[in-house]
């Protein structure tokens, strides 16, 4: 069932993303077609009421986040630097499907 599928997740990239730069803690860096974006997350407080922020995420294929690793950064050309910090599961076992990365902003 993946074969009419095949390629959708590069062309959402396209559609919806940019370049990004990705440094992968390396000197050389590597530019990419993926989505960045600010998501909103909600978090539980305390006295019982939702504390909401925005996290930052790197969505870009399969092939893209294989060699990501852990503080690695990400250069979206909005003027700041973030960090690679975890790859969320995805449930779609497509080679080319968009895989999640949540990133945290450098100071």
């Amino acid at each position: 069932m993946q074969g009419p599928f095949r390629g959708v997740a590069g062309a959402l990239a396209r559609a919806f993303g940019g370049t990004v730069t990705i440094h992968y803690g390396t000197p050389q860096a590597r530019d990419v077609t993926a989505i960045f974006r600010k998501v909103p997350f909600r978090t539980p407080a305390a006295d019982g009421a939702e504390i909401e922020s925005l996290v930052p995420t790197l969505r870009a294929s399969r092939e893209v986040m294989a060699d990501l690793a852990e503080g690695d950064l990400i250069d979206p050309k909005d003027g700041q630097i973030y960090k690679f910090l975890f790859e969320q599961e995805s449930s779609s076992p497509a080679s080319d499907a968009l895989i999640t990365a949540e990133l945290e902003e450098m100071p």
